[in-house]
């Protein structure tokens, strides 16, 4: 079991800048201007689970914990694992996330599932980007020992920009950036599934409370090649 620390200050190490993107091509985006787009497709999602509010989408958190079967708002699109793109959106919750594990991000799906994503979570009644980055704290030679690692999370201002999966190389990368000062946090990176007939990225909303209703906010979604 990895231990989990919160980290109470920023360490600029674990920012980078901005880079320049040569060849950028537009994959799908949606500003949510007005009506949604209708290449998404609501997968378990009821008609009154979503809206379109003030130039953003809103969606109702589901309750309970994230399955394979939690509700989600998906686009298919023509692209590879192994191919380099970028999807990215703001995340914004309408009301606090109170319950254990309450989280809403987005996520890289095959045709019907989530594979890998990046969420904003609640931890411990923090609210942070999930799943968090791991760091070597064992002596030299100890670095094959998992137990050898601390899962660390930042928390999930908003002035550290839209949540970012970085696909390349049949390899997942989760990102946070721009800042405000044009910076990106690194977090979590895992291989892919190769040669999935399917592929597209979801945004979802878990782990509501079962007695009340939360709302979360998604502004600018944004997928590119390059």
């Amino acid at each position: 079991m990895l231990r989990c620390t919160w980290l109470a200050t920023l360490v600029l190490a674990a920012t980078i800048a901005a880079q320049p993107l040569a060849g950028e091509e537009v994959l799908f985006e949606d500003h949510f201007d007005g009506e949604l787009s209708p290449k998404w497709q609501a997968v378990g999602l009821q008609q009154d689970d979503y809206r379109i509010r003030d130039g953003g989408l809103e969606m109702r958190v589901q309750p309970g914990r994230r399955t394979r079967d939690t509700p989600m708002l998906m686009v298919l699109l023509p692209f590879t694992t192994s191919q380099s793109v970028t999807a990215s959106v703001e995340v914004t919750p309408v009301e606090p996330f109170t319950e254990p594990n309450e989280s809403a991000g987005v996520f890289l799906t095959d045709a019907d599932s989530r594979e890998f994503g990046g969420e904003k979570r609640n931890l411990n009644g923090h609210l942070v980007f999930s799943p968090g980055s791991l760091e070597f704290i064992g002596q030299a030679g100890e670095e094959g020992d998992p137990q050898q690692y601390a899962l660390k999370f930042w928390p999930a201002n908003e002035v550290y920009g839209a949540l970012r999966i970085i696909v390349r190389g049949d390899y997942g990368y989760f990102q946070v950036g721009p800042s405000r000062t044009g910076k990106y946090l690194n977090f979590f990176h895992s291989a892919l599934r190769k040669n999935e007939p399917e592929r597209g990225f979801c945004l979802s909303a878990s782990g509501g409370p079962p007695d009340r209703t939360h709302w979360v906010r998604f502004d600018n979604f944004r997928v590119t090649r390059h």
